[in-house]
């Protein structure tokens, strides 16, 4: 989805067109225990043109997760308390249409076994970059349309 920004004659206010047309934006929960990483696939993801919230915890990433509609979930492998794989569970049994995506800095090698056992849609081994998350978001939200 591109952001299409409309500017207001006269007005130095900026606001997306697709909040001036009510249309839906799609929703992104990101749910990461580093802050830095947080920030980081936030504003990646809003560059993108998607609405974004974050979590800090597996624990807090399931509440946001049961109190809102998300499109998709990015979350760390990696976390104190529940980790990703287990967030991932909770996620599609609640919502098995939604697309999860696993990022990591573990290698291929560390996760291929649990990955075959999993929920996860896919995974993002760290570091990535903007054009990597953005083909694996748009891909994963346009195959579950």
């Amino acid at each position: 989805m591109e952001t299409i920004i409309a500017v207001n004659k006269g007005s130095r206010d900026i606001m997306p067109l697709c909040r001036q047309m009510n249309i839906k934006m799609q929703r992104v929960l990101v749910v990461d225990d580093d802050k830095v990483i947080r920030d980081i696939l936030s504003t990646m993801l809003m560059t993108i043109g998607f609405g974004v919230d974050v979590a800090s915890s597996g624990d807090e990433g399931l509440k946001l997760f049961r109190k809102n509609l998300f499109d998709l979930v990015v979350t760390d492998l990696k976390m104190p308390g529940m980790d990703g794989w287990t967030l991932s569970y909770y996620i599609k049994d609640e919502a098995p249409d939604t697309p999860v995506v696993l990022i990591t800095g573990l290698t291929w090698e560390h996760v291929k076994d649990k990955l075959r056992r999993s929920c996860v849609d896919s995974v993002m081994f760290k570091p990535f970059g903007f054009t990597e998350l953005k083909s694996t978001v748009q891909g994963l939200l346009s195959e579950w349309r």
